[in-house]
């Protein structure tokens, strides 16, 4: 392949012509030298083998006259040529700068627009190439030289020259181009003046040459000769010029070139320099008409005219062009404005506008938001022009924030923070409704994010967060937006944790306690308070609470910083003194519940300064006023400048005699009070060992002083109760104590009318203070005041915090219970006191007091009993002056009920009890219904004979058993009743007839119980069937059983019951005697079968313990089958027994109605069938009801889910009596299979039921709750052992014996 190479020699002189060289020739013939005899050292060969003459070339380049497509080609060879380093190493080892010249000058000669860029592009390209940096500087010394000369007149060549030259300044990174200029001047001057020109083109090139000119540190005017006036005006001329230029221009990129210039203007302080001039701000008349005669556009003002230049850039579609304006203003204003007055003349000439638009306009680019930012900043301290500007543009400001605190670190964060808070705090009401959500959502985000972000908290972001809430709380716009109460809660405790977790800034820390504190006064202070603002005003407390509480207990030994420590009491503070009632109460003691006392005196230890004394000890007065009530603190308030800083300090104060010394006296009082409140909450400040000893030292040096009643009463009850509490901890640690100290406080206690009601007690001050048998008296004194107090007014109301204990039936009941005191000693003695000096309203307080303390505690009556509360009430009883027996038989009731049974052993005691009740119900027996006391009286007696059942209370129960005249009055009551007939259903629990015969009922079942026990054979049990109308008189309560089937059939739901039970007791005693004496029946065939026909007719009773009950009573029924013909023919002569076992037959078979609780309501007569089917002689009908067809649709109802024992057992007797076939028997096998595995599984998952334990009756018109009592004892002593087993215990039981049974029978 051939390449050709050029030299250009001269023919005929007329023109130029190319001579082509072989590529394969002599390298020595092709460096011979041109067609023209130049020397070898003008040619350069290159990368194509070809050779470059420069003398030609350059002779060729100064020919004005040379063909432009000579020109063009030549260019085109040598631009290829030097791209290859070889021939670039070769043309610097030649002489490159004979190129110099020639390319400058062709230049200057062709206005050939292509080949000027061509030329342009070969000198940038030369520049960069590799050439020594001489040529480099050659090119821009002759460009400037060319273009200072003025010999091109500002015609198109010049244009290209100040294009070259603006390229070659733009294109070296290694030197200053600028440098290489020769004549600055002469070059500043005729670009000056060409800025004058009307050209945009010519104008965008002078720009950046100047430019790039003094971004390179080349100002004309640095002469050392000319004076700094010289340097103004210059400056300022230039500038006026550039803003000219700005002005009028219509092209973005000369926009570009000038802010360029403008923008370096600004950095090398021309600004400054002339916009700091007062002198230079307008131009003087003379040379204000100078330059309008060269037809400059000047405005009064340099301020002015750069406000209006600046307009058009900033609203460019061209986002650098945007940017570099702003950058610009930005400069401007940082730097060259030295008074408020620039900056005003700025904001009045719209520039807020307009950077608020750029804003607007943005797009969220990074860049442009940072510039606009910082510029409003430096605005908004012309606050009086700028803030109604601010306004304006406010509705533009919140999407920015809202972008700007979503990034992390953002830059322009502070400003536009501080731009928001600017505005609502000059302009409160310029908010609406949703910008204050909006704000308060952006905000509370802001700090949320503070919280979760891994990133450091910017101090001054999270200062202005905080103030700007915080003005956005006190805009009229945020009254009664609900909306704002989560958002408040999650602002403040996001921004505390924050400031916990980057503790080491104390700004972020004071500023979040600055929000917390003006947050919880903008909701506090409000007139109106709603619910919501009530929640969020306990979430600000729960904040403190959980987060900052804690936190200063943890770091307070680490803690530096006075003023956070102060700044978080003072926080706490203000909820005490300004929350609301139940709030700050609530506060106070979280605090003192969480050591608040030590908590205190640490930071007073850690910063013994003033204002830390006074801000501890004043909180401390205000949470003893919240805790005792309104004043209580004074002594604190009054004295806190006198008192020390260190505890030990304090208690020293208490050994000093203060009998001439007022001021120590108060300080004294102080001390006791804060010594007081500490120990309420076991907050101990010192040793207990030298707090003792502090206090024994006070007792004795100031006892006179005491005794004399100068001291107040309060300060003389804290002062025992603390000393209370010191000595109840030396019977833990043995600590000695003074026993002199101990007899003057005894001594004090006694004389003195201190008021322990009065104040909150500690419980073991409280309890060794009942302990103390020296000072019974008072103690007593003290305890009848307390049941005094307490029987007036049951519901008073304390105005103590809720944790502080006042002496108070509760505690008296604790004490009870606790046991190792005298409370009730001193109780027992005050009644028998009262007694003895008539005072019945006391003894009514006291019986009052003690039925009470049962309700609060139900075992304390065992402690009653065992400290002789019978042999007391006896007493009472027997008391000519006592007339109260409805309020002593409540007490009794509940003592009697609620006593560990084991514990009642004074027979004695309540038999004479007993005969004083039956004295007194006997006057009121002439009555067919009985009052409240009569109905209670006779529930004492149903308790009485129930304990008899356990051989308690014997004698007792005797008595009421054998009186003759008390149960032929109460048979007259049931056979009164009984004679009403069906109507009898009307007399139920609501009634005072019904109410009369359920207690009178109950009654005789105890007795029928307590009769058998006590008196076991001595009664013929088949005398309670004789009729009404015989004489037989009986020795015992008896009701006859044709009565009581009477009840039984025409009763209401409760006297079925209770009839019910009565009627089987009375046939289990009848079976019980019969067993052992093989007795005849004493009774006709239709009085059985009567009995037979009630029990039968309530076994599918809506009750289910009525219908077990006679179901029982139908067991022993038939339980008699054995005794006689007269029993086999009643049974078997019974059509209900047949009707029954179809119903049962029928429920069971029938689709989808055998439920658990459909069949164990069904349990009574299932049970009846199974005594049917074990008699001897089972009758025959048995076979039809229980055919093979409905024993298998039982069997296709029945499931592992509904089975029960009682069903379980029914198989296992019809597969004893044959009734199943094997396939039957198969059947139910695989299901007891699968019934088995379930319930050991729920065995598993069973939790065995609470037991409820027994409460006492309250008031005396709880009948029905009396009545519950007596019933459920009534349930409980029939239940026989297996039926206290859990249910799946005895299914299982069942279905094992149904295996064996069935596997015996089958085979």
């Amino acid at each position: 392949m051939r390449r050709d190479g050029v030299v250009f020699q001269e023919e005929g002189g007329e023109g130029w012509q190319m001579e082509l060289f072989d590529e394969d020739v002599d390298e020595d013939r092709e460096m011979a030298g041109c067609g023209k005899g130049h020397r070898p050292s003008m040619a350069v060969a290159t990368s194509e083998g070809g050779v470059i003459c420069l003398a030609c070339l350059s002779a060729l380049l100064s020919d004005p006259r040379a063909l432009t497509h000579h020109v063009s080609y030549a260019l085109s060879q040598l631009s290829t040529a030097i791209r290859c380093p070889d021939f670039v190493r070769r043309l610097a080892g030649r002489q490159p700068h004979l190129i110099v010249s020639p390319l400058v000058r062709a230049l200057a000669s062709f206005d050939d627009e292509p080949l000027a860029r061509q030329l342009i592009g070969l000198v940038s390209d030369l520049s960069e190439c590799g050439l020594p940096r001489s040529v480099f500087g050659d090119l821009v010394s002759r460009i400037s030289d060319f273009i200072s000369s003025g010999g091109l007149a500002w015609s198109r060549r010049q244009f290209f020259m100040l294009h070259c030259l603006g390229v070659l300044l733009n294109s070296r990174q290694d030197c200053n181009p600028a440098a290489y200029i020769r004549d600055k001047a002469a070059l500043f001057s005729i670009l000056v003046t060409g800025l004058q020109l009307p050209s945009e083109e010519i104008r965008g090139e002078i720009l950046f040459v100047l430019y790039k000119m003094f971004l390179q540190q080349v100002m004309p005017w640095t002469d050392e000769s000319n004076s700094e006036n010289y340097y103004l005006l210059k400056e300022e001329s230039l500038l006026k010029l550039a803003l000219e230029t700005l002005l009028k221009a219509q092209k973005d990129d000369v926009r570009t070139n000038c802010i360029a210039l403008l923008l370096v203007l600004a950095q090398r302080g021309v600004f400054e320099n002339l916009f700091g001039n007062s002198q230079l701000l307008g131009l003087n008349s003379e040379r204000d008409k100078m330059m309008k005669e060269d037809g400059l556009l000047l405005s009064s003002s340099l301020v002015d005219m750069f406000a209006d230049a600046i307009k058009g850039p900033l609203l460019s579609s061209d986002i650098q062009l945007q940017t570099n304006t702003l950058d610009l203003i930005f400069h401007t204003v940082s730097s060259g404005f030295s008074s408020l007055k620039q900056i005003q003349a700025l904001i009045e000439k719209d520039i807020a506008d307009y950077v608020f638009e750029v804003l607007r306009l943005s797009g969220n680019k990074d860049s442009i938001i940072i510039s606009c930012l910082h510029i409003l900043d430096i605005l908004a301290t012309a606050d009086e022009v700028f803030i109604h500007k601010l306004a304006v543009g406010f509705n533009i400001l919140l999407p920015v924030l809202r972008y700007v605190t979503e990034i992390p670190l953002h830059p322009a964060q502070n400003h536009a923070l501080k731009l928001v808070w600017t505005c609502i705090t000059h302009c409160p009401g310029i908010m609406s409704t949703s910008q204050v959500e909006e704000l308060a959502v952006i905000l509370a985000q802001l700090f949320k994010r503070k919280d979760t972000v891994e990133l450091p908290i910017v101090s001054d972001a999270f200062t202005l967060a905080c103030m700007t809430f915080v003005e956005l709380l006190k805009s009229p716009s945020s009254c009664n937006i609900n909306q704002l109460a989560p958002l408040i809660q999650e602002a403040s405790r996001s921004a505390i944790i924050s400031s916990i977790s980057s503790q080491e800034d104390s700004v972020i820390f004071l500023y979040s306690l600055y929000l917390l504190k003006e947050l919880y006064s903008s909701i506090v202070e409000e007139c109106s308070i709603t619910c919501a603002k009530q929640e969020l005003e306990k979430q600000i407390t729960e904040t403190c609470e959980k987060y900052l509480l804690p936190w200063l207990a943890r770091v307070i030994d680490e803690m530096q910083d006075e003023e956070i420590v102060l700044g978080i009491l003072e926080t706490f503070h203000l909820i005490l003194l300004k929350g609301s009632e139940i709030v700050a109460r609530c506060f106070a003691e979280f605090l003192v519940s969480s050591s608040w006392f030590s908590l205190a005196f640490g930071c007073l230890g850690f910063f013994p300064t003033a204002k830390m004394k006074t801000r501890i000890y004043m909180m401390l007065s205000s949470v003893i006023d919240l805790l005792l009530g309104p004043d209580l603190g004074e002594p604190i308030r009054d004295c806190y400048l006198n008192l020390p800083c260190d505890p030990l300090e304090l208690i020293y104060l208490l050994g000093q005699s203060n009998l001439q010394d007022s001021l120590l006296a108060c300080c004294q009082s102080a001390v006791l009070m804060l010594l007081y409140v500490s120990s309420l909450y076991g907050d101990r400040l010192t040793d207990g060992n030298q707090l003792l000893a502090s206090l024994e030292q006070y007792i004795l040096v100031n006892y006179n002083n005491l005794l004399s009643g100068a001291a107040h009463p309060m300060m003389g009850s804290q002062l025992l109760h603390l000393y209370a509490l010191v000595r109840s901890d030396t019977l833990n640690y043995r600590i000695p104590y003074s026993a002199e100290a101990e007899k003057s406080i005894f001594n004090l206690i006694a004389q003195m009318d201190w008021d322990l009601l009065s104040i909150g007690l500690h419980p073991r001050a409280l309890k060794w203070l009942f302990q103390q048998e020296e000072i019974s008296a008072p103690l007593s004194f003290l305890i009848l005041n307390v049941c005094r107090s307490y029987s007036t007014n049951k519901d008073q109301i304390c105005l103590q915090a809720n944790s502080i204990k006042l002496l108070d039936i509760q505690m008296i009941a604790e004490l009870i219970v606790s046991g190792d005191n005298f409370v009730i000693q001193l109780m027992l003695s005050l009644l028998v006191e009262g007694l003895e000096e008539d005072r019945k309203d006391d003894i009514v307080h006291l019986i009052t007091a003690m039925t009470d303390i049962l309700n609060i505690f139900p075992r304390a009556s065992t402690e009653f009993i065992l400290h002789g509360i019978a042999e007391t009430l006896r007493k009472v009883f027997y008391s000519v002056y006592f007339n109260q027996i409805e309020t002593c038989c409540l007490l009794i009731f509940n003592v009697l009920y609620l006593a560990d049974h084991a514990a009642l052993c004074q027979d004695e005691d309540w038999h004479g009890i007993i005969l004083k009740l039956l004295e007194h119900l006997k006057r009121k027996l002439t009555s067919s219904t009985f009052g409240q006391e009569e109905i209670l009286i006779i529930a004492i007696f149903s308790l009485i004979l129930h304990y008899s059942t356990r051989q308690i209370l014997v004698e007792a129960s005797k008595v009421i058993l054998l009186d003759k005249s008390l149960f032929p009055a109460l048979e007259k009551i049931v056979q009164t009743s009984c004679g009403k007939g069906p109507t009898l259903v009307s007399c139920d629990e609501d009634t005072p007839a019904g109410e009369t015969l359920i207690f009178v009922l109950l009654l005789y079942f105890f007795s029928l119980r307590s009769s058998h026990i006590i008196f076991q054979e001595a009664i013929d049990w088949q005398d309670f069937f004789q009729s009404s109308d015989e004489v037989h008189p009986s020795s015992v309560f008896c009701i006859k059983c044709h009565d009581i089937c009477r009840l039984l059939h025409f009763g209401p739901t409760i006297v079925k019951l209770v009839s019910s039970y009565c009627l089987m007791e009375l046939l289990t005693r009848i079976s019980d005697q019969r067993e052992k004496c093989n007795n005849d029946l004493k009774l006709s065939m239709k009085y059985l079968e009567s009995i037979m026909a009630v029990t039968e007719g309530l076994l599918f009773y809506e009750d289910f313990s009525t219908a077990t009950a006679c179901c029982v009573c139908l067991s022993r029924l038939l339980g008699w089958e054995k005794f006689g013909v007269l029993e086999k023919k009643v049974i078997r002569n019974s059509r209900w027994f047949r009707i029954i076992m179809e119903e049962l037959a029928m429920a069971l078979a029938a689709p989808s109605l055998a439920s658990r609780s459909f069949i164990n309501q069904h349990k009574p007569a299932a049970h009846v069938a199974i005594l049917l089917l074990q008699l001897n002689e089972s009758p025959p009908w048995l076979n039809s009801v229980f055919s093979s067809s409905c024993i298998s649709g039982i069997l296709g109802n029945l499931s592992a889910c509904n089975l029960t024992p009682d069903m379980v057992k029914l198989f296992k007797e019809l597969t004893i009596r044959k009734y199943m076939n094997k396939e039957q028997v198969d059947t139910i096998h695989h299901l007891f299979q699968v019934c088995r595995k379930q319930a050991y599984t729920d065995s598993f998952r069973e939790q065995t039921p609470k037991e409820d334990l027994p409460k006492a009756i309250k008031n005396h018109d709880d009948m029905g709750d009396i009545c519950n009592v007596l019933i459920q004892l009534m349930l409980s002593s029939n239940m026989c052992s297996n039926e206290s087993k859990p249910e799946h215990e005895k299914l299982l039981e069942e279905i094992d014996m149904f295996f064996q049974i069935s596997t015996t029978t089958m085979e």
